[in-house]
């Protein structure tokens, strides 16, 4: 009964008329609230509104931060109690920056309605105390294109709106949520440089979730490790529950997001998995930002979502502005951690959940059984949601190290590799250009035994390969860049730059020519040189005969050829060799042009 007249209390006939005391207007109701969100906004009646808010309240504006693939604005709005609307003017206020983002994936809508909702209480009044302690920012719609393109076809798993969603990806099919680190999407970039202008300190990132039935209707996850920093991680364990446990007096059950270690048994637990930073809530910790997904649970009524959504941003965002010096203090101390780490540190860049570290929560779930689809022909689970569980489950969020690295002092990477220059600018990670050839000796990374994908995935053929690291002196030419880690997206450019990292530019292939061989040696060539390379050096000749010993190796003339070719010195030996090379300490001024990127982000300036 509770349940029942809290939603009544909530949807109000899910038209949402507003308290009595903070009168909403009825020629303001939101179009999908008209059309008792049997459908969402569309991306025109979603800007359309953000601009009427704009011109309602004078602590609201209304901007465009980029452009999607197919022309469209990128819609923002920014909520002020000082009417600090530029990145100056909210340094000013010494207030922290919450960044929320709606239907990164289109079809996922639920943000998207929920937030203009919030904006409309702000906009009139409500929820006053948000303002108080921060400067808010909402994308209303961050994939326009993919939102734009609304089906009834679309996301078959989520219960509305019934009248059609958007598409998961964006014009050029790819998924914005994976493209966080190589930035190959015009939208991506233009999130991550309006969070570095405006010095974002909170990020979150509204999505729908579904697969397993349950009784939550808003699952969380944050403190991503091992990208979230402590003190971070201790802001965001204290502060999300404080906004869940106003949810629970709304009856609005919480759950973290639903990942089973075994689809087919939930009482083994729930695997919130290592965060990739190809996700934006695995990056943003990386620049020192605490994160938080909000995923939606998809098999819930859409009306009831909404209200969830708007409801947890509305408590979130009130405890957030409480405890905002709070914020700020620990985006501090994560940013000198990341600047100051010693050169020699272990910098992790893979890892995996830490199964001997569960911790016990309450899950509330619906009973199962277990059948065997006549489709498929394997297990499955049928949900009973007329049994009602109260489960204490483990939940595995800590995870360890599968892959450390040393942090470098800084990375040289030599001229002519343009896209690696154009992702740590976009990124706003500071380098500068060498003035000169310099020989010196650096770290290199030798690449061998490539493994391409079998097929694409987001646009790219990604690929694995055996690392060696070594040591050798080389020639860097003028113009190479110089990438020093005395910042705080040393990070980030760590996952970039380390051919190990899983999401790095040599894992999603931006790297892979240097696996093609340019240059081939005629057996005309090769022939008598190979006989003289024999009869000259004994080891040599050792050392094939034990090749000629292996039955695939000796009936492949191709592989037998290129033995001795590599053995000459007209072999190419910078294929393997990785574009990346390290060093151990930095270079001097003297060597160097100027920065390309001058103004670093950091808490001493605001950015130019």
């Amino acid at each position: 009964m509770k349940r029942a007249v809290l939603l009544g209390a909530l949807f109000a006939g899910v038209l949402g008329a507003a308290p009595p005391e903070v009168p909403i207007p009825p020629d303001y109701r939101l179009p999908s609230e008209l059309r008792a969100f049997r459908s969402t906004v569309t991306y025109e009646e979603a800007v359309a509104f953000s601009m009427r808010l704009a011109r309602t309240s004078p602590f609201m504006r209304y901007d465009s931060f980029g452009k999607s693939g197919m022309g469209r604005p990128l819609p923002l709005v920014i909520v002020s109690k000082e009417k600090a609307f530029t990145p100056e003017e909210m340094w000013k206020t010494g207030k922290p920056v919450v960044l929320v983002i709606n239907s990164i994936h289109g079809g996922e809508t639920d943000g998207t309605d929920a937030s203009l909702l919030l904006l409309r209480d702000l906009a009139f009044g409500r929820h006053p105390e948000i303002l108080e302690g921060l400067t808010l920012l909402v994308v209303p719609v961050y994939n326009v294109d993919g939102f734009s393109r609304v089906s009834r076809w679309n996301r078959p798993n989520q219960n509305g709106p019934v009248d059609g969603m958007g598409f998961r990806a964006n014009a050029r099919g790819l998924d914005l949520n994976r493209d966080y680190l190589k930035l190959d999407a015009p939208e991506t970039r233009a999130l991550v440089s309006l969070a570095a202008r405006h010095r974002a300190d909170l990020f979150v990132d509204n999505h729908v979730t579904d697969g397993a039935d349950f009784r939550a209707t808003v699952t969380l996850a944050y403190g991503a490790e091992p990208a979230t920093a402590r003190p971070l991680a201790d802001w965001l364990d204290k502060t999300v529950p404080k906004a869940t446990a106003a949810l629970r007096e709304a009856d609005i059950l919480t759950a973290p997001y639903v990942e089973f270690i075994d689809n087919l048994d939930p009482r083994k637990g729930i695997d919130a998995g290592p965060g990739s930073p190809r996700y934006g809530t695995s990056y943003f910790p990386l620049r020192s930002i605490p994160s938080i997904l909000v995923e939606l649970h998809a098999i819930k009524p859409y009306p009831e979502r909404v209200r969830a959504n708007e409801l947890f941003l509305a408590e979130l965002l009130k405890q957030t502005s409480k405890s905002g010096k709070a914020l700020l203090a620990a985006r501090e101390e994560a940013r000198k951690a990341a600047r100051a780490a010693a050169v020699g540190s272990p910098f992790t860049v893979d890892s995996e959940t830490d199964m001997s570290r569960p911790e016990t929560i309450d899950f509330p779930a619906f009973g199962w059984k277990e059948e065997v689809s006549r489709i498929t022909g394997r297990p499955l689970l049928r949900w009973d949601r007329s049994q009602i569980l109260d489960l204490k489950v483990p939940y595995y969020r800590r995870v360890k190290a599968t892959k450390t690295v040393p942090r470098p002092a800084a990375y040289l990477v030599p001229a002519g590799w343009s896209g690696i220059a154009e992702r740590l600018e976009a990124h706003g990670i500071r380098f500068t250009t060498l003035g000169k050839d310099l020989t010196l000796p650096v770290g290199t990374f030798r690449a061998s035994e490539p493994k391409f994908g079998a097929s694409s995935y987001q646009g790219r053929v990604g690929v694995t390969a055996k690392i060696v690291r070594g040591r050798e002196t080389r020639t860097i030419p003028a113009g190479s860049l110089y990438v020093p880690l005395d910042t705080e997206l040393a990070p980030v450019a760590m996952h970039l730059l380390e051919p190990e990292s899983p999401d790095s530019l040599f894992a999603w292939g931006e790297m892979s020519s240097i696996f093609e061989q340019r240059e081939y040696m005629d057996l005309r060539v090769l022939d008598p040189l190979a006989e003289k390379m024999l009869a000259e050096d004994p080891k040599l000749a050792a050392e094939w005969e034990k090749l000629l010993a292996d039955e695939k190796l000796a009936k492949d003339p191709r592989a037998r050829a290129r033995f001795f070719y590599t053995k000459t010195p007209y072999w190419e030996e910078t294929i393997g060799l990785v574009p990346t090379y390290t060093l151990e300490k930095p270079l001097d001024a003297e060597e160097l042009l100027p920065e390309r990127l001058d103004v670093p982000l950091t808490p001493e300036k605001p950015p130019k």
